[in-house]
């Protein structure tokens, strides 16, 4: 299963759960993405993510997201291609840090130095800050912690993130549900029942999302037999209503 495909089948038992449906992934498609079996019937359910069209600084988190976990990908390749000793390493981005404007891979080779030059033993930790004084990751970086490790399985590279938190609207889904509804004809050669789960995975900044009191999921228009909003990990599951 490539991995989109498994993140898909992730969500999906994950929403299953959460909502309390009686439902079983019976196939993996493309369209729709998935056949369940619920109550008798076999049910194509399609899954959308959803994502906040910009943050605070008027970015796109989802892309400021891609380049980070791209330059933390390529810092952890070149520090193991050097035979350093097998670290752990989790840092953070400054929240006003635009990654589209640094060399990537300038910025990665002295990320791989700077862990490099830290030279801990086994299951040492170092953590730095910026006010700390000495040497330093390089600017856009605002927290890092190391952790020397046995071996390079457990060497995990990894990008803490935090973001605002978006309200959900009809705004906000209504334009997602419109461009997954014009494949529905297409669907509905599958499969005649389809339904649409529209997922925010709000691990992320860029799908950081909440349901809020004065949100009206009746306000929301969809063709599908039933839509729904799952939130992860916080298990919001809420049926949205139909226009069909």
């Amino acid at each position: 299963m490539d991995p989109k495909k498994r993140r898909e089948r992730f969500l999906l038992e994950r929403f299953i759960e959460a909502s309390a449906l009686p439902a079983q992934v019976v196939e993996e498609r493309e369209a729709p993405d998935f056949v369940v079996r619920f109550e008798g019937r076999s049910i194509g359910v399609e899954l959308t993510e959803l994502f906040v069209s910009h943050d605070a600084n008027g970015r796109l988190p989802q892309a400021q997201e891609r380049i980070a976990t791209g330059i933390v990908s390529r810092a952890q390749q070149l520090y193991i291609a050097s035979g350093a000793r097998p670290m752990h390493v989790s840092l953070c981005f400054g929240p006003h840090s635009d990654l589209t404007r640094v060399d990537r891979h300038e910025f990665a080779g002295r990320l791989c130095r700077f862990v490099q030059g830290l030279k801990l033993q086994d299951w040492q930790r170092f953590v730095w800050h910026p006010h700390d004084g000495g040497e330093s990751p390089p600017d856009a970086i605002s927290y890092l912690q190391a952790l020397a490790v046995p071996t390079h399985d457990v060497g995990l590279w990894t990008v803490a993130r935090a973001g605002w938190v978006a309200p959900i609207t009809t705004d906000v889904l209504q334009p997602r549900i419109d461009d997954k509804a014009k494949r529905l004809e297409r669907y509905k050669v599958a499969v005649p029942e389809t339904w649409l789960v529209v997922v925010a995975d709000c691990t992320k900044p860029s799908q950081l999302f909440e349901v809020r009191s004065d949100f009206d999921p009746r306000a929301v228009s969809s063709p599908f037999t039933r839509t729904f909003y799952f939130g992860y990990p916080d298990r919001a599951t809420v049926e949205l209503g139909s226009g069909a």
